[in-house]
């Protein structure tokens, strides 16, 4: 979706990307090779693209993503996910609070490995892990997972963050993650479908008393929420591609 992208360049709404998509310019390429024949928006406009469109590919050839990231309306950040190196990702915590709570648990599902790290193992390994990324998609994950990250881990990180919460209000789907999965008929292991964050919780302060089976179910369920956080990116992706 990116190569059909114009919007990202200065004083090119959406409106003159729309234009373009109209008239069948439907890609970076489509408008290079055809040029010299495009006559649906001001020539200083296409002047103005033709330079950026080199300048764009090659930022894309030297796996620069994030160049786009402030160029582009968050809204529309979807569209670099076929070119970046993506994290699902969920945290698990002693509560709400970035301040007095700690997070016991972060998952990093990168599309076809989930690991969780644990608070007193190597929960710091997961810090340096997310520096790999370009992407970040989590839910709910710009006020709750990456605010707690930050602040405890005292790094600012630099990627583009697709929280699903948002994206998926575009679509009626509105509510906890559970309940959206259950609207998409995502059905979670039969131990872990009952477990929300309060139970996490619980689920935590029995590990510290001893209960291995505790810490067992609670990566179970940590790691179904990564998972399942691609299920719904997809979904969501197969929706926005009706719109071009």
């Amino acid at each position: 979706m990116l190569k059909k992208t114009f919007c990202h360049i200065e004083g090119i709404s959406e409106n003159s990307e729309k234009i373009l998509w109209k008239n069948n310019i439907n890609s970076w390429n489509e408008f290079l090779n055809n040029f010299e024949n495009i006559s649906c928006l001001p020539l200083f406009k296409l002047k103005k693209i033709k330079s950026e469109l080199y300048f764009s590919n090659q930022k894309l050839k030297n796996g620069d993503i994030l160049y786009f990231k402030d160029k582009l309306s968050s809204k529309i950040h979807h569209r670099l996910v076929n070119y970046g190196k993506i994290a699902y990702l969920d945290i698990e915590t002693t509560g709400l609070s970035k301040y007095t709570d700690i997070i016991t648990m972060i998952g990093i599902y990168d599309g076809k490995t989930a690991k969780s790290y644990v608070a007193g193992f190597d929960l710091e390994k997961a810090y340096e892990k997310l520096k790999q990324y370009d992407i970040i998609v989590t839910f709910n994950g710009k006020c709750f997972d990456m605010p707690f990250i930050e602040y405890k881990s005292k790094q600012k990180f630099n990627y583009i963050h697709l929280d699903l919460r948002y994206m998926l209000k575009e679509f009626g789907l509105s509510g906890g993650l559970k309940k959206i999965e259950k609207q998409l008929n995502i059905v979670r292991d039969k131990e872990v479908a009952e477990v929300d964050g309060f139970e996490a919780v619980r689920l935590w302060r029995r590990y510290k008393k001893g209960d291995k089976e505790a810490l067992r179910i609670l990566l179970k369920y940590n790691k179904e929420d990564i998972i399942n956080l691609k299920y719904l990116l997809n979904w969501y992706l197969d929706k926005k591609k009706l719109e071009y």
